[in-house]
Parts: structure tokens; C-alpha cells; sequence
């Protein structure tokens, strides 16, 4: 029986290693993973426009110091002055416009859970993803839910909660009709030029897409990593925008790095041997795509053509003084304006971009 004993465990401590280097490769190396070169630093003049002076979470609708956020993630345009934001902690949706104003849309912390109805009334659970559609609806990607739910404006200016797609609280990974597909922890969503909505399925490594009633995949073939084509393979599918070419671009946190896909040719990687340090949010602005790096506490700017970077903020150190960000989470392009959210230190932030805006040579 003893001669027996030792092949066994070494066939088991083999077994652990590559369990062990699975694990590593596959989640936990992102976490580790060093910065790499920022290129240029732009130093862009940043507003705080609304969380604690301190840094510290909670849940006021207020102006500027006195509101109170906890975990705030993705942003997407309301209007011309405003950004609606999911708030995790709180299981909230909100908005902040730049005066500093916060107002809560639906949901709040004494409400976790799933409830369709008046916003008023309507539950949320851990919800990350935020679009906004022409007609003023919000798509929300909710990870706790693992369901896809749309705010729908009513009248009287407040909003009307529904589902979309997914069966609440039940992850998995299933097409078809809307109402009887599934999703596991879907982290953003994005609406596109023909009212169709893609969605980031971290849990699934795919992104997916909602049309006509209908849930399909258009990327990612389920198991992770990093292949290009059609249907490819994706990693962490964290966030995604549209460039100004109808390209859609994907912030692949686990591959740490920047992926592209368009129904002809699938999932490409336009910058190949680019290292992002736990790319979390991306954005389009003219030629550049704009990443929030938050393992790198920075906020990056790519040459479309080049992959030539530049660093708009951020010191590539935790902190909350000038200049400084902690786990940027988010950020949206819009106009004159930047708008980021610091996840860690909970506020949302405004960054001046240049006139004209700007190139990765400035």
C-alpha cells in the first residue's frame, strides 16, 4: 500500500501546481500586474463634483462635499449638464450634473434586492453598467441580479423600472428571447446606433447582445483568454464604447489589454504586447480611446492608429490629494469634459480637456 502512497502525492501536488498557475493566470495575475509606460503626462485640471471631502462612503442626495456616494461605477450621458451613474453599494442608480447636484433615480440602501415598478419603489442589486438611450431610457447592468433592467421616464419626471433581459437573480448563459435568457454578472451595457444594446457578461467571457426581444452573442466563445476572430475569446469583458467608426471597443481587464470587434471580422487586438494594468472603463473621444486604469490609478489616452498612450491624471499611486485617484473605475468623454469616477475614494471628478481636444503627441 506505501509504495502506492508516494506517486499519489506527488500526482496530487502536481494536480495543486497547475490548479495553482491556473488560478494565477486566469484572476489573480491582473491584481499584481505592474504599469506600464504613461507616455506624455497631460496633467489635466480636475473638479471634484460631488462625495465627501474625506473620502469617506455613504448616501446623500446633496450638492458638491455634503453628497454622499458608495462605489460609484460607469457613467453614461443624461443630458447636456448631467451623467447618470450606478452606485454599487447603494444599489442605486443616480445622476450628478456639473453644479454637483446628486439626485437618486431609483433604487437606494435599503433597498437591495428585485422589484420591477415605480422607481420610487423599484430594487436594485449591486447594479454596474449604466446607458442611456435616445429616447431618454437607462439600460442597467446588474451584477447582483445578473439581470439586464431599463429605467423608462414617465411624465412626471420620475422613471418606471422594468427588466429587460435575464431572469432576476439566476446566473447562467443562455440565448434567445429576452425574457428567458441568462447572464452572469454583466458589468456594462451599451447602446447601439439601431437601438440595440450590447452587454459586457463578465462571468460569461462574452459580450452579448439584445435586439428585438432577442438575447444573441456576437463575441467570446465562453472560456477565457485572448484569440481574435469570430466568435474569439475574451478574458474579462469590463467595459465597452463605440469609436466614431462604429467599431466597438472592449476593456479586457483580464487580458490586460484593449480588444476591438465588428460583425465582418470579430474580435481583433489592435495593440498587440500592450500591458493596461487592470483596464476598467473606456471611452471614445475622436482619435484617442480613453482608459481608466485602475490598477494603475491613472487615467490613459490611446492613439487610435499609433496605440501611441499619454496620461490625462492620475499619479500612478493610490491617494486622494491633487491629482491623485484610487481604483478608477469609470470614465465618459463628453464634450469639453471628462467625467471619472474614483471608485475608492467614492466622488466623481470632472477633467477640462484642451480646446480642440488634444493628440497623443501634446
Amino acid at each position: 500500500m506505501r509504495r502506492w502512497l508516494k506517486p499519489l502525492l506527488i500526482a496530487l501536488a502536481l494536480l495543486l501546481l497547475a490548479a495553482s498557475l491556473w488560478i494565477w493566470f486566469a484572476f489573480l495575475r491582473v491584481f499584481f500586474v505592474k504599469p506600464g509606460p504613461g507616455g506624455a503626462h497631460l496633467h489635466l485640471a480636475a473638479q471634484v463634483l460631488a462625495g465627501s471631502p474625506q473620502g469617506q462612503p455613504g448616501f446623500i442626495d446633496s450638492r458638491g462635499s455634503l453628497a454622499r456616494l458608495d462605489k460609484p461605477i460607469r457613467l453614461a450621458r443624461l443630458n447636456a449638464t448631467a451623467v447618470v451613474f450606478a452606485d454599487i453599494n447603494n444599489h442605486a442608480i443616480r445622476s450628478v450634473d456639473l453644479e454637483g447636484r446628486v439626485r437618486t433615480l431609483a433604487g437606494g440602501p435599503g433597498k437591495e434586492g428585485y422589484q420591477d415598478g415605480p422607481a420610487e419603489t423599484a430594487r436594485f442589486k449591486s447594479p454596474h453598467g449604466v446607458a442611456v438611450r435616445a429616447d431618454g431610457a437607462i439600460a442597467v447592468a446588474e451584477v447582483g441580479n445578473n439581470t439586464i433592467r431599463l429605467l423608462v421616464p414617465r411624465g412626471d419626471g420620475g422613471y418606471e423600472a422594468m427588466t429587460l433581459a435575464g431572469r432576476g437573480g439566476r446566473a447562467g448563459m443562455q440565448d434567445g428571447p429576452a425574457a428567458t435568457a441568462r447572464f452572469s454578472s454583466p458589468h456594462a451595457v451599451l447602446w447601439g446606433p439601431s437601438g440595440e444594446l450590447f452587454v459586457a457578461d463578465i462571468g460569461n467571457a462574452r459580450v452579448r447582445l439584445i435586439q428585438n426581444g432577442q438575447v444573441s452573442t456576437v463575441a467570446g466563445d465562453g472560456r477565457r483568454g485572448q484569440r481574435d476572430g469570430a466568435p474569439g475569446r475574451l478574458s474579462w469583458p469590463m467595459d465597452l464604447c463605440l469609436d466614431d467608426q462604429g467599431t466597438l471597443w472592449i476593456a479586457d481587464c483580464g487580458a490586460l489589454t484593449l480588444r476591438t470587434w465588428n460583425p465582418a471580422t470579430g474580435l481583433g487586438t489592435p495593440f498587440p504586447g500592450l500591458q493596461v494594468a487592470m483596464p476598467h472603463g473606456i471611452s471614445s473621444l475622436g482619435g484617442q480611446v480613453l482608459v481608466a486604469e485602475m490598477n494603475g490609478q491613472r487615467i490613459l489616452a490611446f492613439d487610435r492608429r499609433s496605440g501611441q498612450v499619454s496620461t490625462l491624471y492620475g499619479s500612478g499611486h493610490r491617494g486622494f490629494g491633487e491629482g491623485e485617484l484610487n481604483r478608477p473605475a469609470a470614465l465618459l468623454a463628453d464634450g469639453g469634459r471628462l467625467w471619472v469616477a474614483d471608485l475608492y475614494n467614492h466622488r466623481i471628478l470632472a477633467l477640462t480637456l484642451p480646446p480642440g481636444g488634444f493628440t497623443s503627441r501634446d
